[in-house]
């Protein structure tokens, strides 16, 4: 079942170009599925509850336009179905009109918040949402780690950053990714589609690397992101591709 509800976006919401900003989309998807999965008795603080959260392991993005301050939009999002292990969730953003802005595809676990590891999904649950059962398994594009990245600047996981699963909230890797690409390059081109797969927990008083690769080839313009921990080994891998503004 589909969730919807409307939305006013503010100028805090946006960058200096007065685009939607990435860590803020997500955050606007967190707070829909929040708001549905409160209605279900599966709330952040249900799970909490039951010593579970909910934890994101990979999203696929598209993205035709990014919503400026002022603008009336509808935020939307359903539980697309479930296997042994992984949840689905579709996520979009649309005009006031019903046009589509932002559509969203993702992949969740369930996640035991004392031992730190993933357990079967409830099925239970799924059937109050109605949500189908899966038998095959959704593709998301392959992500590789790339063997050598041009860039690389270390991040301290501050407090703030921290969500209540105890690790660093999934918007926040977008503030690493973004603030490796210059400013001239932001101000000139807007994200196309977004992949990311999230693979280890990046946790409080960690200091990874957030590491860049910017191409150019005949699909366009893409950047290659990983963060990777202080032993340079891999806790999350993106792949962004852009359009010139």
């Amino acid at each position: 079942m589909k969730y919807m509800e409307n939305y006013r976006i503010e100028y805090s919401d946006c960058d200096e170009n007065q685009n939607l900003k990435l860590p803020a989309m997500v955050d606007l998807m967190m707070q829909v599925s929040e708001h549905q999965l409160e209605q279900g008795h599966a709330s952040t603080q249900d799970m909490i509850d039951r010593g579970l959260g909910w934890v994101v392991t990979q999203y696929h993005f598209e993205i035709t336009a990014l919503p400026k301050p002022g603008e009336q939009v509808i935020l939307s999002t359903e539980a697309a179905g479930y296997n042994r292990f992984f949840e689905y969730r579709d996520f979009g953003i649309s005009t006031s009109e019903g046009r589509p802005l932002v559509r969203v595809h993702s992949q969740w676990v369930m996640f035991d918040l004392k031992k730190r590891k993933l357990i079967p999904c409830d099925t239970n649950l799924m059937h109050e949402f109605n949500v189908p059962l899966l038998e095959k398994m959704p593709r998301f594009p392959r992500l590789r780690l790339q063997d050598n990245y041009d860039e690389e600047r270390r991040y301290r996981v501050r407090y703030y950053d921290l969500d209540t699963n105890h690790h660093l909230t999934n918007s926040h890797y977008f503030n690493w990714f973004i603030d490796m690409l210059d400013r001239d390059f932001l101000k000139t081109h807007i994200v196309k589609t977004i992949d990311i797969k999230f693979d280890k927990e990046v946790r409080y008083g960690e200091m990874p690397y957030s590491c860049l690769t910017l191409k150019e080839n005949d699909d366009g313009i893409k950047s290659y992101h990983a963060i990777k921990n202080e032993e340079k080994i891999e806790q999350s891998i993106c792949e962004i591709t852009w359009r010139k503004l």
